[in-house]
């Protein structure tokens, strides 16, 4: 019974396939069947090429404005005017938009009316400072007048003294009347009462010092005060003056509008105090002078991205490449993508890169100039990893030589030990060659 068409073409290719594909571990060429003799392989001899060669990954990219901000309201009041659109281009001072506070505008003017008020107490009790202080004055003045008074009145008591005790002597040696002697005494006896009242004179002029120099120091106690309270309420008035410029939303960097959520008339609330869930930005402004091209790197490429490292971005929208470098890493891994993000910040002149963009970053990992390179397929690699080349020598008998493999850019694979660029090497081949085993090579 004849086989099938099908089952027939397998049984004659059966023996041309272990030929061929070598499914031995070490296979050697075929046994000599009959008086045919053994069937020479034939092969392609390569060189190890020296030149540079670099180890890159390729990941997808997106494309963030540099800096975004979200405009909210700092006050609450109702929108009485807008001046930017989404689109617009805008500097740090330029108005977004206007809110009506009338409540803070009335206590504006209630602190102004308090500041004045509290001016005219303050120059009251300064002028009261400055009464105490001439009360004082006055007071020394009638110290200083009271002392010399006494120093008067003490002269003209010595005086009176001697001028008795001289009449005493005159009447007792009966040289004048008496009645010169009573005149005497009496002016003595007045010149002692005047230096006592010149005495009280002077406690009295101290104490009036001393009570004059204590109002000065509760006056300038309260003109102090006065003071404080009057920089309190300027205070208290700058606070509400910050919280109307509130009022004018402004960007605080220059950028574009990129969104808008608000218009004419909404009201709008103070996004700290507002108690409902929170609510849209009024603006978004988005800086796209540069913009940072975000990119997650496989765990097993992250240890090799490095700060400086030449990036080449490539977007489904814009035609061409774009060159930058890596500009930092996050430095961790994302446990739930095991990636570590790696950012890219790109000039953006004209502005075509736009946020949101999508395509691809090519992250140069490493890179060697003078790497010897093979084709990825002429290395072969055993069941515990280890690589090997065929290495023909000059009489065409192979010789199994381990090598250490270096950056695999997946056709083509670095050869860091074993091998010369002068070494002629078996190129991709199907089946197994053994040590020793002579072959033919076939011609260029």
């Amino acid at each position: 019974m004849s086989l099938p068409r099908r089952e027939f073409a397998a049984v004659l290719l059966l023996p041309l396939l272990a030929t061929f594909c070598g499914c031995d571990k070490d296979a050697a060429p075929a046994p000599v069947v009959g008086n045919r003799t053994p069937r020479v392989v034939v092969v392609t001899v390569i060189n190890p090429q020296q030149r540079e060669l670099s180890q890159t990954t390729i990941q997808p990219a997106t494309v963030y404005a540099f800096q975004q901000a979200e405009i909210q309201a700092k006050v609450s009041g109702y929108v009485e005017s807008l001046h930017a659109d989404i689109g617009d281009e805008v500097s740090a001072t330029d108005k977004l938009a206007v809110l009506s506070v009338p409540e803070l505008q009335k206590t504006k003017e209630s602190r102004e009316a308090e500041i004045k008020r509290l001016e005219a107490v303050e120059g009251r009790r300064e002028a009261e400072r400055q009464l105490a202080v001439a009360e004082e004055t006055a007071a020394k003045a009638n110290q200083a007048q009271a002392a010399a008074q006494i120093k008067q009145a003490m002269a003209q008591l010595q005086a009176d003294k001697a001028e008795r005790i001289r009449i005493e002597t005159l009447v007792d040696n009966k040289s004048v009347a008496g009645r010169l002697l009573v005149e005497s005494v009496k002016k003595h006896e007045s010149s002692e009462a005047a230096k006592s009242a010149a005495d009280s004179a002077l406690v009295s002029a101290k104490a009036l010092a001393e009570v004059a120099a204590q109002k000065i120091i509760v006056a300038q106690k309260s003109w102090d005060a006065s003071i404080q309270e009057t920089l309190v309420a300027r205070k208290q008035l700058a606070e509400i003056v910050t919280l109307m410029e509130y009022a004018t939303l402004t960007p605080r960097f220059s950028g574009v509008v990129t969104e808008r959520n608000v218009d004419v008339g909404d009201l709008v609330r103070n996004v700290q105090t507002a108690s409902d869930k929170p609510r849209k930005p009024l603006f978004v402004v988005s800086d796209l002078s540069r913009v940072r091209v975000h990119v997650a790197v496989p765990e097993n490429d992250a240890p090799l991205v490095k700060k400086g490292a030449p990036a080449l971005l490539r977007l489904r929208s814009l035609p061409g490449k774009l060159n930058g470098q890596v500009t930092r890493t996050s430095r961790t891994l994302d446990e739930r993508t095991r990636t570590i993000l790696v950012e890219v910040v790109l000039d953006n002149p004209e502005n075509k890169l736009l946020p949101g963009m999508y395509g691809e970053m090519e992250i140069t990992l490493k890179q060697k100039p003078k790497a010897l390179v093979l084709p990825a397929p002429a290395v072969r690699y055993d069941s515990k990893g280890n690589a090997s080349v065929y290495v023909l020598n000059t009489d065409n008998t192979v010789r199994i030589v381990p090598v250490a493999t270096g950056i695999d850019i997946g056709d083509e694979t670095e050869i860091t030990t074993g091998l010369g660029p002068e070494d002629r090497v078996v190129g991709p081949t199907i089946g197994r060659l053994k040590s020793g085993q002579k072959v033919q090579v076939q011609p260029d």
